[in-house]
């Protein structure tokens, strides 16, 4: 027997002991307050058997409990909460996503073909992009589990266990099926073999495991994907982006049009008061030309936060007792100005032209 289901019958074994006990108690506790103080037998004439039987509701309180325990676990399926409307800009990746996630879910019987499937997808560009929001909108909006892989977090310092970390990784994916597994900075988990530089070639090994258990996603269905998300894939082992693995390279990087700018300011201060009169298209003009997404974050971020403080300094100075107060927060366009004249891009121009030479040679070898 598996050892969760073993945890799992021992914890409703122990909640049923546990709840019969309790209401001896109180039975107990009933008799003495009712006056009875002579010591009595207490005779189990089979009156309560019904009480501890089993039910449905113990099983499912017992399971919730597990899921609970183990939410914070490494490598443990999640439902993330990132829809599309979180997500600014991005139509082309997002378009070329679904037809890579979406399309094999929605019609199982038509690409259940003998075919080698493409379910490897790998996200590169610059940090600060929305690769890793965007993942885990695709797993939202397809109803899939989300398993958040980090690099660093699989290493382990005893030979095996990284490769025993990697073979968990996988099973717990396949239990969870309809699942995505991301795998987060990519370049540091999978780098090219023979060049990683540590004495007991653990990156190596790793990198082999992988492989063999990403070939073996083919003999399953079509409900398991990959993604991977790298600033750097020139770093990566090449055998990791040949067809049937992360064959699927999708760039994901800066666009400086305004409109696109506009969708994403949109997106971002979805959930925000803002002013009436204010343009989201004349703020997406006058941010800097290497501005990320994660740069227009923080704009709308510190924006808010300028707003917040403007509205608790009023209300200090004219508090006069009544608690009757406004306390909504209304963003308004100076707030904007003031912290792009503050705020600095986090990407030089010199290193996004470094990442477009970077995508020419990757589109160019994918053509």
């Amino acid at each position: 027997m598996p050892r969760d289901l073993r945890a799992l019958v021992a914890d409703v074994g122990a909640n049923l002991v546990h709840s019969h006990a309790s209401q001896d108690v109180k039975v107990v506790h009933g008799d003495l307050k009712e006056g009875s103080h002579e010591s009595k037998p207490i005779e189990n004439d089979g009156s309560h058997d019904s009480a501890k039987s089993l039910s449905k509701e113990d099983v499912m309180k017992s399971l919730e409990r597990s899921k609970k325990r183990n939410a914070t676990a490494l490598g443990t399926p999640k439902v993330p909460n990132v829809k599309w409307e979180d997500v600014g800009g991005l139509e082309d990746v997002k378009k070329s996503i679904l037809d890579t996630v979406q399309l094999p879910l929605l019609h199982k019987d038509l690409f259940s073909s003998g075919l080698r499937k493409r379910s490897g997808v790998l996200f590169y560009g610059p940090p600060g992009t929305g690769k890793t929001l965007l993942a885990k909108a695709v797993a939202t909006e397809c109803s899939l589990n989300f398993l958040s892989v980090k690099g660093p977090e699989l290493i382990n310092m005893y030979i095996g266990e990284s490769e025993k970390n990697v073979r968990d990784i996988f099973q717990k994916a396949r239990s969870a099926r309809p699942c995505v597994i991301f795998f987060d900075e990519l370049d540091s988990l999978a780098p090219a073999r023979g060049a990683s530089g540590d004495s007991g070639g653990v990156m190596d090994r790793v990198v082999s495991q992988m492989l063999a258990e990403i070939d073996g996603l083919n003999d399953s269905t079509q409900d398991l994907f990959i993604i991977g998300a790298s600033n750097r894939p020139d770093l990566i082992d090449p055998a990791l982006l040949r067809p049937g693995r992360f064959d699927k390279l999708l760039y994901v990087g800066v666009n400086s049009e305004a409109s696109y700018r506009e969708r994403v300011l949109k997106a971002l201060t979805r959930k925000f008061k803002l002013k009436e009169d204010i343009s989201l298209l004349s703020i997406a003009k006058r941010c800097p030309p290497n501005f990320t997404g994660a740069d227009m974050y923080a704009l709308c971020a510190d924006a808010w936060f300028h707003a917040a403080k403007r509205k608790a300094l009023a209300s200090d100075s004219n508090s006069t007792g009544s608690d009757e107060m406004d306390v909504s927060i209304i963003v308004e366009y100076e707030d904007f100005l003031k912290v792009l004249g503050e705020i600095s891009p986090s990407l030089s121009m010199a290193e996004l032209k470094k990442y477009e030479l970077l995508r020419e040679q990757f589109e160019g070898s994918s053509r």
